[in-house]
């Protein structure tokens, strides 16, 4: 009775060893199972069509090792047309991958257009990634601002505000606006900011509005200023405006 007693207990040690090493085991094969991650830096967002390329940074990484990826570039305005497909091998772990895809020049790419990747490991795992981006004609026009009118004078009033109305426009697209209020000396900017506020545009062509600031005991009273304004598209050319004439915060 003993013997099998003991017998018993063996047996139940070794199959709870076994347990434990096929657990890390599986361990192992779940870690090696990952899928590689893709991280498209760039096309994104919106692109000004230069020279007929697209310009392409993608970001692979992977805990088995990295096998191979294929890369579709196509237009959603031209029915889904792909205008860009390859192959291209990677390796090891980490890989970053860089060049610029061509357009045929009797394609116009203008418009909604799309990236997709998939990339392939050494255990056989795939990942999908997809990423819209859009191409404006190229740009080298700046935004109008059609009018910057200042309304009240900064005070150091909380209980105050004074606002700045704006009228811009842009023939692609307008990105930002931003608005500072500058201290100046005998009508001369000195590059010290009071108080500033940005405002995004969102690709519209035309966007008139009007932008509040609230007084602060933290404004300098008695100093003067000028507004400065920034008008950017979404190309990334810019205009500015500065007042013609010059404020002074009230005591």
């Amino acid at each position: 009775m003993k013997l099998f007693y003991t017998s018993f207990a063996l047996k139940g040690l070794l199959l709870a060893l076994s347990l434990s090493l096929y657990s890390c085991g599986s361990s192992g094969d779940e870690e090696r199972s990952t899928a590689p991650t893709v991280t498209i830096l760039s096309p994104a967002d919106t692109l000004s069509l230069s020279n007929n390329k697209v310009p392409v940074e993608i970001l692979f990484n992977d805990n088995s090792g990295l096998v191979s990826t294929e890369i579709s570039i196509g237009n959603a305005d031209l029915g889904n047309l792909v205008y860009h497909y390859s192959l291209r091998g990677l390796s090891g772990m980490n890989d970053d991958l860089q060049f610029d895809a061509d357009i045929a020049p009797t394609i116009n790419p203008v418009g909604e257009n799309y990236i997709i990747v998939k990339c392939f490991d050494e255990d056989g795992n795939e990942t999908f990634v997809e990423q819209t981006f859009y191409f404006l004609n190229q740009d080298n026009s700046a935004p109008t601002i059609n009018t910057i009118a200042h309304q009240g004078i900064l005070t150091r009033d909380p209980q105050s505000a004074m606002s700045i109305a704006y009228d811009l426009s842009d023939d692609q697209g307008l990105d930002s606006l931003y608005i500072y209020f500058m201290k100046s000396q005998n009508g001369n900017l000195l590059g010290d900011t009071i108080v500033a506020q940005g405002i995004k545009l969102n690709g519209e062509k035309q966007r008139q509005g009007i932008a509040y600031f609230t007084g602060s005991p933290n404004y300098p009273g008695g100093s003067s200023y000028k507004v400065l304004a920034k008008a950017f598209d979404l190309t990334g050319n810019s205009r500015q405006y500065i007042s013609p004439g010059e404020y002074s915060i009230p005591n």
